[in-house]
């Protein structure tokens, strides 16, 4: 657990002067979004300089504090701007050694996975911390499931909701469950699409293809739980890790009747994100270094300084394993205050017939279970579940 000197270490001048870095070019293809060969960034110590941007970079990237501010954090990552279905709002999602993607035809052992973040945090602090060619060459040990995942065969890829890191609030301004299942979706069909995936596709063993798997953390547990329950939808295996599904709890609807003149002076202003948010989730001692935790903190302001506003919370109700018809992993770290392990058995038993089903518990670990040193173990079980498990034949009921 981090206490207050070792916060204040973190900070120290020596810590904080490591933040003034160049990058070279970020590859472009039809959707990604290109920078300027040769650039100065801001880093953690606040170094303030300009960066310049190609006339194919996305403008609602460019004007997300993200874009403006976290280059140094996506180091090493490819940054794709792709329209969600029906108002074509640009979505961020980030691959990894992604520009030539293969061809399921051409490697029929593709595995892509998505990747999707909870509550508060956006993508690219929580998958890709301490990620890229910087922090290798300075010797730090990096963090980021994305490399993980790639480095054990894996195509991994992750996306930011609305208002979150590098994709602009809509109009509404907020963050609603299902548009985030939606954009979910229009993610997904990308994947597949650009890999060449097609749900009919016979491989020469006479194989199906198997399409992308999808990931969801805490909150975003809920998002992916909802999209598989969908009657079709482009992903063949669904990862819930942490989640935060309780059939217990129900979220209130808002009121039918409100005044609809309110008084501008009492509109809330936006609620800021602090440091002492973003680490509240490191609860274990001795499972997370001071350094890495303090990154974390760092990462995910420069991401994420506002807290994003989340409504109509009650269309999680709707989350209902008996409608999950696909192989499926629970996973989570057995102290974690958000998943307790009676919940997550209820989660567990109720998963619809017919596909397998791993149940995985994570001895001393917490709700972040990625980022803490016994992380590996994770990412071999997500590993081996999409690698080994089967799906649901055709034409099978139950």
């Amino acid at each position: 657990m981090l206490n207050r000197s070792s916060v204040v270490r973190c900070f120290s001048p020596a810590f904080q002067s490591a933040g003034k870095r160049r990058f070279g070019r970020y590859y472009i293809s039809p959707n990604l979004i290109r920078f300027s060969s040769s650039q100065t960034i801001s880093g953690p110590g606040g170094v303030s300089t300009t960066r310049f941007s190609s006339s194919t970079a996305d403008k609602s990237f460019e004007s997300t504090q993200l874009g403006q501010k976290g280059a140094h954090l996506f180091d090493g990552l490819d940054v794709y701007s792709v329209k969600a279905k029906g108002d074509d709002h640009p979505l961020a999602v980030y691959g990894i050694q992604s520009t030539e993607p293969v061809q399921y035809q051409e490697d029929p052992s593709l595995r892509p996975i998505l990747l999707l973040h909870g509550r508060t945090w956006s993508s690219v602090p929580v998958y890709h911390l301490m990620g890229g060619p910087t922090h290798r060459a300075r010797g730090d040990e990096s963090r980021s499931l994305m490399e993980a995942l790639l480095e054990h065969g894996l195509v991994p890829y992750c996306m930011d909701f609305r208002g979150f890191g590098g994709t602009a609030k809509d109009d509404t301004g907020c963050v609603e469950p299902l548009r985030c299942v939606r954009d979910t979706e229009s993610v997904l069909e990308w994947i597949a699409e650009r890999h060449g995936f097609d749900a009919d596709l016979i491989d020469a063993n006479g194989t199906k293809a198997e399409l992308p798997a999808l990931l969801g953390w805490s909150q975003g547990a809920l998002v992916a739980q909802l999209t598989a329950q969908l009657k079709r939808t482009a992903l063949s295996k669904l990862i819930l890790y942490g989640s935060i599904y309780d059939p217990l709890h129900r979220y209130p609807r808002d009121p039918l009747y409100v005044n609809m003149n309110p008084d501008p002076a009492k509109v809330p202003e936006p609620r800021l994100n602090t440091f002492d948010d973003a680490i509240e989730d490191f609860t274990i001692e001795g499972t997370i270094p001071p350094e890495p935790a303090c990154h974390f903190g760092t990462a995910a302001l420069v991401s994420d300084p506002i807290k994003a506003s989340w409504r109509h919370l009650y269309q999680f109700n709707n989350c209902d394993p008996a409608r999950i018809h696909v192989p499926t992993l629970v996973v989570a770290g057995d102290q974690d205050p958000y998943a307790p392990l009676h919940i997550q058995q209820e989660l567990f038993c109720n998963l619809g017939r017919g596909s397998d089903r791993t149940w995985s518990i994570l001895a001393d670990s917490d709700h972040a279970v990625h980022l803490l040193d016994g992380r590996h173990r994770l990412t071999s079980i997500i590993v081996s579940f999409i690698q080994n498990s089967k799906r649901k034949e055709q034409g099978t009921y139950y």
